[in-house]
């Protein structure tokens, strides 16, 4: 099955927001693969790391 990976980027990104904390920082429980294709497009800062959240590229 084919997915749109844009539509799904969006939702997580979406659901990122909704967990924001500190200002501009949102925990990281989503699949890594569609929090490394929102840090390839600019969104967040690099989801690899201990901490347990990421921060957003541009204060919301």
């Amino acid at each position: 099955m084919d997915y749109n990976q844009d539509k799904i980027d969006e939702t997580v990104l979406a659901t990122l927001l909704l967990t924001l904390h500190d200002e501009n920082r949102a925990w990281k429980g989503h699949d890594f693969e569609v929090l490394d294709r929102l840090y390839e497009k600019g969104y967040i800062y690099n989801p690899k790391g201990k901490a347990k959240s990421v921060a957003f590229t541009h204060y919301i």
